[in-house]
């Protein structure tokens, strides 16, 4: 009889076979009954520690005799919450958990000790442990969930969990609601009405489980929002109790229930775009993150050079173009067409898969030109510019029909004018090459603290042929790295723009890519925003080089509230209450120190050679390393030694 209620317990057998296998063993109807009613009680589990009844779904057998007991893909399951979770994030694909302690998962870090392919890392903070976990996502293509402690917890990791919505990365968040669902509603510890909705303007898809069954299916939906185009993060919740819940439930694989879906643009559409491009004088191709994430840089390549058209792009996360290529015109510099130095006059535009972040009120494809938009991201498609044509479309299907497209429309006389133009547009790139190389000739290039030009061309000059860039430096230039997605060297920017990534990022894209050189440049403001990650640098062996732009102060913010109030009393008189970050002046090495890992102050040229020398060695080891690098500040108001408010209350005791 042990062996029966075990198979009816883990769905093995239906509620019918069941009563007729109690039956065949000899009990009378009433006592089979009242076994049945047993076993499904509050009272009654596995290990006889249930705490909740556990819910009766029907199988399939119960309404249609004869079918089959078992399903490809989905599999019963029998336990707490807690462990229904970590079931289902492991037939979500998911290796690594990202999260800060809490009690009321308990069930679930119960649950990791039998189950080892589940790795979970423990942040010391919200924030940076988010940041670390969109890093992974990012650079592994790979589902990974990020765990906080109820809303407070939620709260810290808010502004990475903005990140990721502006930034379209596929990150799944988790938080429980510290009030349970038998006492929620009564102000209780951590308690906030609405907990999930704080997160819905920010994520694809938001929701509160309603059982504690409920909770695979919960993570399954999230996962398939995140990761359905154009990708997202999500956010999901339920009371802390269902953790502890004995639950009776699927676990159901991703391949189940995660379309992955590849669209195809309109095919007259299609046409219509060819027959602009063919027809220009100047066409222009602007190229966006979707190239990147949909691995068509070739695809783009492939175009640009049928048609000999130049290529730009506008703010985004990845490098999404060779910066080599002869066809290559440089990122538009101030968010806007109208600021490209060359070319000036192009009359067809087409974007793929860019998404567009307007920070002003002129749109960034200016009036004039036939403007094609070519993205997965429909919702966005239309909204400011105006749009000849709209293809939307995974853009490596997309570029594809499209090159075929223009492919047939290439008379001689056209393949004639291309080559031209793609000569033309290679002058020019050249052109711009050698303008941009003349910061070298720099009087102040070999100053102590060093400009922050000279920084970068040494960390360039130093940096592997195909590392990873994780820069948060601020308003820094990212000139020298030649960046190349096609197997050189790879950017991740900060996008989004909530200082405190950067750090974060960086160790989530080592453990993702432990191959690859990985170095974060990042401005001492953002630094110390998130530092914590460098403690998992350091007990997870990442070895990140980490080179800080150390001015002492928020020099962006400096410079935007001097462009705001030129003639201003701030600039007369040198009193700027928001900006400067020394006296005392923050020693980043001496932070690194505290969180396990090794580094040091650079205040010159050849010391910054020295140290990357040293920071590699490090790397070599499996260790991390930081350079706390010395750099000059810049700009109108600066002196030597800032005004800083006369508050010193040790003088009013």
């Amino acid at each position: 009889m042990r062996e029966l209620v075990a198979k009816f317990l883990s769905r093995s057998i239906s509620r019918r076979r069941f009563m007729d296998g109690l039956t065949k063993a000899g009990l009378t109807a009433a006592a089979a009954q009242s076994v049945l009613s047993a076993v499904t009680s509050p009272g009654f589990a596995q290990n006889g520690t249930a705490t909740a009844t556990v819910p009766y779904v029907p199988a399939d057998d119960d309404a249609k005799p004869g079918a089959p007991a078992t399903i490809t893909g989905v599999k019963p399951f029998q336990g707490t919450g807690g462990a229904a979770l970590a079931e289902q994030l492991i037939a979500c694909g998911v290796k690594y958990v990202f999260g800060n302690s809490a009690s009321e998962d308990a069930q679930f870090y119960e649950a990791l000790v039998d189950r080892p392919q589940l790795k979970y890392i423990l942040t010391p903070h919200e924030g940076p442990g988010a940041a670390m976990a969109a890093g992974y996502i990012k650079a592994s293509g790979e589902p990974a969930i990020v765990m906080q402690a109820g809303s407070v917890g939620m709260m810290n990791a808010m502004g990475q969990i903005f990140n990721a919505w502006k930034e379209q990365t596929p990150l799944v968040v988790y938080s429980y609601r510290t009030d349970q669902s038998r006492r929620a509603g009564r102000d209780g510890f951590e308690e906030i009405a609405n907990q999930e909705q704080l997160a819905q303007p920010i994520t694809k898809y938001t929701w509160l489980a309603r059982r504690a069954d409920m909770i695979p299916e919960t993570v399954r939906r999230a996962f398939k929002a995140a990761w359905t185009p154009p990708y997202g993060p999500a956010y999901i919740s339920w009371h802390s109790d269902y953790n502890d819940d004995r639950v009776r439930t699927e676990i159901i694989s991703q391949a189940q229930f995660d379309p992955r879906m590849r669209v195809r643009p309109n095919p007259d559409e299609v046409t219509r775009a060819a027959k602009l491009l063919v027809e220009a004088r100047m066409p222009l191709m602007i190229v966006g993150d979707e190239i990147y994430k949909a691995k068509a840089v070739g695809n783009a390549i492939r175009l640009a050079e049928l048609l000999g058209m130049p290529v730009t792009q506008v703010r985004q996360l990845y490098a999404n173009f060779p910066e080599t290529h002869p066809l290559w015109v440089g990122d538009t510099p101030a968010v806007n067409l109208n600021s490209l130095t060359w070319p000036k006059n192009a009359d067809v535009v087409i974007n793929v898969g860019n998404k567009f972040q307007h920070n002003g009120a002129a749109p960034i494809v200016p009036r004039g030109p036939k403007f094609i938009d070519m993205r997965i991201d429909y919702a966005s498609m239309g909204n400011v510019m105006l749009t000849e044509v709209p293809l939307v479309a995974d853009v490596g299907l997309g570029l594809d029909d499209l090159y075929a497209a223009v492919e047939q429309f290439m008379t001689p006389a056209l393949k004639a004018k291309a080559a031209a133009r793609a000569a033309e547009v290679k002058t020019a790139a050249q052109e711009r090459r050698a303008l941009r190389g003349l910061f070298v000739n720099n009087p102040e290039w070999d100053n102590s603290p060093l400009i922050s030009d000279r920084v970068t061309y040494e960390v360039a000059k130093f940096a592997d042929p195909d590392a990873i860039i994780v820069n948060e430096a601020g308003s820094v230039t990212m000139h020298s790295f030649d960046f190349d997605p096609n197997g050189g060297r790879e950017l991740f920017y900060y996008y989004g723009s909530h200082l405190g990534s950067g750090v974060g990022t960086a160790a989530g894209v080592k453990l993702a890519r432990p191959g690859q050189q990985v170095i974060c440049l990042v401005g001492d403001g953002s630094f110390i925003f998130g530092p914590t990650a460098l403690w998992n640098m350091a007990r997870l062996e990442l070895p990140v080089i980490v080179v800080v732009y150390n001015n002492h102060a928020y020099s962006g913010p400096h410079s935007r509230v001097v462009s705001n109030v030129p003639g201003g009393r701030m600039v007369q008189t040198g009193q700027f209450v928001h900006d400067y970050l020394g006296n005392p002046d923050i020693n980043m090495a001496d932070i690194a120190r505290g969180f396990g890992v090794a580094g040091e102050v650079v205040e010159n040229p050849r010391q910054l050679r020295e140290a990357l020398t040293r920071a590699r060695a490090h790397t070599a080891e499996g260790k991390p390393y930081l350079l706390d690098v010395q750099v000059a500040r810049r700009g109108v108001g600066w002196t030597d030694k800032p005004w800083v408010p006369p508050i010193h209350l040790a003088g009013l005791q």
